[in-house]
């Protein structure tokens, strides 16, 4: 499977230092691999404060690389794109085997994939894909593939009414692109007249409170009718489910999606507030970037199923998996996965609901 993306203008003053870097080198020594020896992995995330870095990316990851030998630098830019090119500037001079890269920005972080290119540092996207950059592979799910169950999922509960899109950041491409999924199964429907798609907004640092704004808005203008709202992460699903509670609206009589199954999202889904979460495997994600931050930085193979177009060239694609969770399998999730969620917080309001593992 081939993948490819728009890219608009990057930094053109970076691109250019970083391209005569390269350029004064042989013309075989800029793209040789030689393994490292500091025996140490940079893991770059945009933020480390939401429930899923703390409870798999980062332990996953960290897990596995270690079991391999290596250490890991674990950088959180706090969401700060020109924090992130700083961490990035002194994890290269320090010295790394690889990095693995959760963009803030996936424009501005292509100075960090120049960066690397040019210190002979093997790096990968995680997550979300760098644009109009080298790099070597891309691990991350495909999140026009999460919109799309997402919003297959709705549209099978409410084929027909006015629909919302609540997008994340629009600077990053995990955002942008599960936007696109939710048109593929959306557009057909609204060209027939089924539904109509009355806000598609993006929320910045997929923050809470713009997210409960912006329900509030589509509601108020709507007088109120509004039969679903897809929603791209849990935190600012909590935010539409308060617009909701705070129109007078009965919970669950609209239904709302999420992102990353958090504990305040599958609560709501047990008791009936919330359709569902997209669930983007951050674990099976973190196990296999640590994989291939490692393989990169012995100039293995890597273990890529497809690749993807950045505008740069095809880049090889770890690509993981990314499920739907909703009431029919909210039972079973819990139970498979007792170290992210615990059954008895879940189920806190809902005892009787509690299944058995």
């Amino acid at each position: 499977m081939k993948v490819r993306y728009s890219v608009s203008a990057l930094a053109a003053s970076s691109a250019v230092i970083m391209a005569l870097a390269v350029a004064s080198l042989p013309a075989d020594a800029a793209d040789a691999c030689k393994p490292g020896k500091t025996k140490q992995i940079a893991f770059m995330l945009k933020q480390q404060t939401a429930f899923r870095y703390l409870n798999a990316d980062v332990p996953f990851f960290k897990k596995t690389a270690e079991a391999a030998g290596y250490q890991v630098l674990v950088q959180s830019a706090e969401n700060d794109a020109q924090n992130q090119i700083a961490q990035a500037e002194n994890v290269i001079t320090q010295g790394v085997d690889a990095i693995v890269i959760q963009p803030v920005d996936f424009h501005v972080a292509a100075q960090i994939a120049d960066l690397a290119t040019a210190a002979h540092v093997p790096i990968a996207s995680y997550d979300d894909l760098i644009l109009g950059a080298k790099q070597t592979a891309f691990i991350g799910r495909d999140p026009k593939e999460g919109g799309m169950v997402a919003a297959k999922a709705i549209t099978a509960k409410v084929p027909k009414g006015n629909y919302v899109l609540i997008g994340g950041d629009a600077g990053q491409t995990g955002s942008t692109q599960m936007q696109e999924g939710y048109h593929a199964i959306l557009d057909p429907l609204a060209a027939k007249g089924d539904i109509k798609i009355v806000m598609d907004q993006f929320t910045p640092s997929w923050k809470t409170e713009p997210a409960q704004a912006n329900a509030e808005n589509a509601l108020t203008q709507n007088s109120n009718d509004i039969q679903a709202f897809l929603v791209s992460y849990d935190g600012m699903s909590l935010g539409v489910l308060q617009a909701i509670e705070g129109a007078g609206i009965k919970a669950g009589s609209i239904p709302v999606t999420g992102q990353d199954m958090e504990l305040s999202a599958a609560q709501a889904i047990v008791e009936g507030r919330q359709a569902g979460s997209v669930w983007p495997a951050p674990d099976e994600m973190a196990t296999n970037g640590a994989k291939a931050a490692v393989a990169m930085a012995q100039c293995q193979p890597l273990d890529a199923s497809a690749t993807i177009d950045n505008g740069a060239g095809d880049i090889p694609w770890v690509k993981t998996p990314i499920y739907f969770v909703g009431a029919a399998e909210i039972g079973k999730f819990v139970c498979d996965h007792p170290y992210w969620l615990k059954i008895d917080e879940v189920y806190k309001n809902a005892a009787d609901k509690k299944p058995h593992c």
